[in-house]
Formats: structure tokens, C-alpha cells, sequence
């Protein structure tokens, strides 16, 4: 499936936001192995990443960034 040029924009935009860089310090403080299991999920290999974004929904702040980022994105027509 190819990305629309609105799609892509919306996706940076959304890697970019505050509660995005936040989640990404959040999962790196967790384990620092964040760039391997996003590699590892790209190859065909989810389960660290998966397992990292497990521990991270059982956290408060964890549950409330992924919310946010995923209202987000609804809104911007990506869901």
C-alpha cells in the first residue's frame, strides 16, 4: 500500500510531536534497545517491540501518550 503525500505529512507530524518524542524517551529509558526491536519488527520480528510497548501501556504516562498519539491520528485520517 502507498502512502498519499497527506498520509506522510500526517505520519511526520506525528513522529514529531511532543507526546511522540516523549514516548520514544519513555521506551529508550525502559530498555535503550529501541532502534534493535524497530529493526527486529521491520525484518518480521515484532515480539520485542511488541513486549516494550506492553510494559510501557501498564505505565500511567505510558497509556496516556499512546491515547493521545492514536486520537491524533484518527484525526489526521490516518485510521
Amino acid at each position: 500500500m502507498e502512502l498519499s503525500e497527506k498520509n506522510r505529512k500526517a505520519i511526520t507530524q506525528l513522529a514529531q510531536s511532543g507526546d511522540a518524542q516523549r514516548l520514544m524517551e519513555l521506551l529508550q529509558r525502559q530498555s535503550g534497545q529501541v532502534k534493535q526491536a524497530a529493526q527486529a519488527a521491520a525484518a518480521g520480528d515484532p515480539a520485542q517491540l511488541m513486549a516494550m510497548m506492553d510494559q510501557l501501556m501498564h505505565s500511567k504516562e505510558g497509556a496516556e501518550l499512546v491515547n493521545r498519539i492514536d486520537s491524533q491520528a484518527k484525526q489526521a485520517g490516518l485510521k
